[in-house]
């Protein structure tokens, strides 16, 4: 449902119709139904207001829950495969198409995702300390 919403998107500015920002915006569906892509039902929206908006209409039970469409891929196998999507999807490497590194995303087990997670973090403690932070480690 989310492709097709993207093909036709709202009109005005890419920014969040309830908070402003600029950041992670993505097109929602004011009466909570992905399927309705008549332009009055579609708005700008930031990931985390999209969610608390979500949520807000599923306890008023307006809406309803939709499974999202992940087009058939192979999941990341290694950690360097993770990192090649998680970069690629970022724009921060050009390995990949942001389309595909998505769909390797979500192709990718939940438990493999947050296993490849855990041993990102183990190697950079070990490279930068406690915090696991540097400014030049993109991911």
């Amino acid at each position: 449902m989310r492709y097709r919403a993207n093909a036709t998107p709202p009109p005005g500015p890419r920014r969040c119709a309830f908070c402003g920002t600029a950041t992670r915006v993505e097109v929602g569906h004011v009466n909570g139904h992905e399927e309705n892509n008549d332009p009055a039902n579609l708005l700008w929206t930031c990931r985390p207001c999209n969610v608390r908006c979500g949520n807000t209409l599923r306890r008023a039970g307006i809406g309803r829950l939709t499974r999202q469409y992940n087009p058939d891929a192979r999941g990341a196998a290694s950690l360097g495969q993770w990192i090649m999507a998680i970069t690629s999807m970022k724009g921060e490497s050009g390995v990949m198409t942001v389309p595909a590194a998505v769909a390797m995303i979500h192709a990718t087990p939940p438990e493999d995702r947050s296993e490849f997670q855990a041993e990102a973090w183990r190697k950079r403690k070990r490279l930068y300390g406690k915090s696991g932070r540097s400014e030049t480690v993109p991911f």
